[in-house]
């Protein structure tokens, strides 16, 4: 096996462009899917599913030549999720 790569945290000094993907994603989920409604838990379910996929392209990353722009994708959608996740209750009444 061979030993795997650190990655350093880069203190979100540079956020306009991960901004930028997580708006682009937003749009892109509401074109697909619409405004949706769930439960929280529904919404947990669906972003359990996301770090899943990340996880799968982590993996795959690490040991089988995965690319590093499907990590970020799958990242991505965890982080819009969880961002709306927060503001639905941030929001709510």
């Amino acid at each position: 096996m061979s030993e795997l790569r650190q990655y350093t945290d880069q203190c979100l000094k540079d956020t306009k462009w991960v901004l930028d993907k997580i708006l682009k994603e937003h749009v892109e989920q509401i074109i697909k899917w619409g405004v949706q409604t769930h439960t929280a838990f529904e919404w947990l379910t669906y972003t359990a599913e996301e770090l899943g996929s990340l996880a799968k392209a982590i993996s795959a990353h690490e040991y089988r030549g995965g690319s590093k722009e499907k990590v970020v994708s799958e990242a991505i959608q965890v982080t819009t999720l969880a961002l709306k996740i927060a503001e639905m209750f941030d929001k709510a009444t």
